[in-house]
This record gives C-alpha cells, sequence and structure tokens, in this order.
C-alpha cells in the first residue's frame, strides 16, 4: 500500500542517506490512524522543497523508521516569497488565518501585538509551538513541502524596525488603498510582508510608521471582512497577482 492522501514531515536532522526517523506524533498518525504497516509506503517532506517516497520498516512507541525507496521531485517554489503579519485576535481565529495561509503557500507568519490588539499571551513560547504545529499539520494537509518560518508574537512597531528593511516590499489592507501592488514589486521572488490588523484595523500612529517604509496601502474590496478573512483574501490577491495561482 501506498499512502497518498498526506504528507509527513521530519525535520532535516530527522534524515540520514538511507533512512528517515519520524517522531511520536507523525507515527500515531501513520500506524494508528491510517493503520500503515511495515512494508507500506508514504511520502516525507523536510519541510525545505523536498519529498521522499519512504517505506516503513520499523514502528515503536517514540517513533518510526522509514527506509527512503527514492527522492521526488522537488516542489518549485513559489515566485513571491510572501510574510503575513496578522494582528493578534482570538486564539482560533489566529491558528484559524494561519492554518488557510499556509495552504495558500506562505513563506511567513507573524502575530503582531498591534495597538487594537485583542489578546496578550502568558506563555508566547508555548503558542509558538503550537503554531508550528498548525503549520507543520497544514502543509501535511495541503501536500506541500516549504514549512513557513512561524516568528513569536512581536509587538508590530518592534518587527518593523528589526525586519522592515529585509523586504522588497510592504503592503497593508486597507479600505481607502490602491487596487493593486505597484510594477516595481512584480519581480522573480520578491520578498513581501503583507499585513492585516485586527478589526479595528491600524492606528494613526502604526500608519505613519509605514510611511515611512514606503507600504502600500491595497484594498480588499468594499465588504466588511474579518481579520481572518482579511488576511486570507490579501494573500490570495497576492499570489493571483504574482502568478502563483
Amino acid at each position: 500500500m501506498i499512502i497518498r492522501t498526506t504528507y509527513f514531515y521530519a525535520p532535516g536532522e530527522a534524515f540520514s542517506r538511507e533512512k528517515v526517523f519520524l517522531d511520536s506524533d507523525e507515527a500515531h498518525h501513520l500506524v494508528n490512524v491510517l493503520r500503515a504497516k511495515e512494508g507500506d509506503e508514504f511520502f516525507v517532506t523536510n519541510g525545505m522543497g523536498e519529498l521522499f517516497r519512504c517505506r516503513l520498516t520499523k514502528y515503536h512507541k517514540k517513533g518510526a523508521v522509514g527506509e527512503i525507496v527514492e527522492k521526488v521531485q522537488s516542489e518549485p517554489e513559489p515566485s513571491l516569497n510572501l510574510t503575513v503579519g496578522v494582528g493578534v485576535i482570538r486564539s482560533k481565529k489566529l491558528e484559524t488565518a494561519l492554518d488557510w495561509l499556509v495552504q495558500l503557500g506562505v513563506s511567513g507568519f507573524v502575530p503582531l501585538l498591534t495597538d487594537f490588539a485583542v489578546k496578550k499571551f502568558a506563555d508566547p513560547e508555548r503558542y509558538l509551538e503550537r503554531m508550528q504545529k498548525i503549520a507543520i499539520r497544514a502543509i501535511k494537509q495541503s501536500l506541500r513541502t516549504y514549512l513557513p518560518r512561524i516568528y513569536p508574537v512581536m509587538d508590530f512597531l518592534e518587527f518593523l524596525k528589526r525586519h522592515g528593511q529585509d523586504y522588497d516590499g510592504i503592503i497593508y489592507a486597507d479600505p481607502d488603498g490602491v487596487p493593486a501592488p505597484p510594477r516595481r514589486m512584480r519581480q522573480n521572488r520578491a520578498r513581501i510582508f503583507a499585513i492585516v490588523g485586527c478589526e479595528g484595523g491600524l492606528s494613526s500612529r502604526e500608519r505613519s510608521e509605514l510611511a515611512e517604509y514606503d507600504a502600500v496601502p491595497l484594498s480588499l474590496g468594499v465588504a466588511r471582512l474579518r481579520t481572518e478573512t482579511a488576511a486570507v483574501v490579501l494573500a490570495t490577491k497576492l499570489f493571483v497577482w504574482s502568478g502563483d495561482i
């Protein structure tokens, strides 16, 4: 039997020349949920664009071992390297936004503490681990091979100060924005940072700071969207614009 309905994930260090080790969570999914048996084949990605067809050789409580049968053709990278920052909202909605964005193919995700953020995190490190697990689950389900970078919860202006110069362009959702990004941002592997605020949008202070980075306001249409919906619409619009969808 070959399992084709989902991919499995293992970090680069879990691979040797001929074998891959799946941790307990991945092994449980493979053996106890999908009922794989020794000799069955499955696909494993390292989250860096590579995919391997493997054969199950061993299973125990701590994990499973697969023999690498072949390296499958690598997935091409999207022409747009898109990181999406989303103003912190209720956890379930933020996690939904992350799940959908990873399925679309974003390269990065940042939960942003904006002026209108509705939630603080008592244990940011634990929440980061949870978000990383959601991202892994999303690439497996959507049959993608690139695992996006998940940033810790960060203050919006602090993130701009640290990383604003890393991008070829910054875009933020705005009801009065332009209908499409400028042509200057349309280059192969352009690094774009796209921002969606909370339900209250971005504050005047935050907009002023964005102007210092020549950020472009982009309209998402006339409808009033929830934050998690707006994040997906923004990413979809940019991927259509870049030709990745």
